[in-house]
């Protein structure tokens, strides 16, 4: 997933709606006001107008275009579709500010996107250097590793990931996952029952759960935990 100033649940409130009418009136007091226009652009994606949030951070970007403001507007880019465009924005916050985590970040995850797993591990290495606690970006450069079938490595990374966040269940899903692919049916089993307990219905934690209890032959339990997996997916 994305990680920046713009990124957040989607839906129209009543919250987004009153923070749209403030920003709008910062704006018309000050339309050079790069910060209410920054604002507002997150405001209007997270409501889905994204020609809104397009139009105003561009604005802010022709005004100042700082790093962070290239990057949002990549991000705005990519939720357009415009991988191109997306791709040259986070190229241009790297240029203005190199040691920028985020430009990097974003442009490995549209490698990424695009199946070019290669240059998405280097991109993520390089946001690691510039950032090495971004929890996102040591994640996502294991499952990254993963793909390139380097599970060694992989696995290093999803240590690391866990020790800078082990509240975070999807961490354990995906190491559990790399387990069970290098054979290691019993940490994996240890890695779906902890991300249980941080997520405890989570219908493919229980379905990767029962795979490893199979695998070591534990066939009631497997069986238990196949069909709570079903019966959370019918709800």
């Amino acid at each position: 997933s994305f990680q920046g100033t713009c990124i957040g649940s989607s839906g129209i409130n009543a919250e987004y709606g009153e923070a749209w009418k403030q920003f709008t009136a910062a704006i018309h007091i000050d339309e050079k006001c790069c910060s209410a226009l920054e604002a507002r652009s997150i405001v209007n994606l997270q409501m889905g107008h994204l020609f809104g949030a397009f139009c105003d951070i561009n604005t802010a970007v022709n005004l100042n275009p700082t790093s962070t403001m290239l990057t949002n507007r990549g991000v705005i880019q990519q939720y357009m579709k415009d991988p191109t465009n997306a791709m040259s924005d986070f190229q241009q916050a790297i240029a203005a500010d190199p040691k920028y985590s985020l430009a990097y970040f974003n442009a490995a995850n549209l490698y990424f996107n695009m199946r070019i797993f290669e240059k998405a591990l280097r991109y993520y290495d390089l946001a690691v250097i510039h950032s090495k606690d971004d929890e996102g970006a040591v994640l996502n450069r294991a499952i990254a590793k993963v793909l390139l079938k380097d599970y060694e490595g992989a696995l290093v990374d999803f240590d690391a990931a866990i020790k800078l966040n082990p509240f975070a269940a999807h961490s354990y899903f995906n190491r559990g996952n790399l387990h069970l692919t290098m054979g290691q049916n019993a940490l994996a089993e240890e890695d779906y029952r902890k991300a249980l307990s941080l997520q405890p219905n989570d219908s493919s934690s229980y379905s990767q759960l029962a795979v490893a209890l199979g695998r070591q032959f534990k066939k009631v339990e497997a069986l238990d935990n196949y069909k709570l997996a079903i019966k959370l997916n019918e709800r």
